[in-house]
């Protein structure tokens, strides 16, 4: 199971999307987090899951309004 290292004072951290083989590697990771940012909150984690999706975008002319009279 892969791990993962989660800044939580930042959720846009790109460390938040690595995954980490080892829990030892994930620690290392983690703690290198901290030397550069002393403030962060950081979380490792056993990977459990991972879910996917997929969106499908269309598009399509709208149906033309019949142009009303002012009255």
């Amino acid at each position: 199971m892969p791990y993962i290292v989660v800044n939580t004072t930042n959720h846009f951290d790109p460390a938040n999307q690595i995954h980490h083989a080892t829990e030892e590697a994930a620690d290392q990771a983690a703690r290198e987090l901290l030397a550069a940012q002393p403030a962060a909150i950081v979380h490792t984690a056993k990977v459990l899951k991972r879910y996917t999706a997929e969106v499908t975008v269309t598009v399509q002319e709208p149906e033309a309004l019949e142009q009303q009279e002012e009255i």
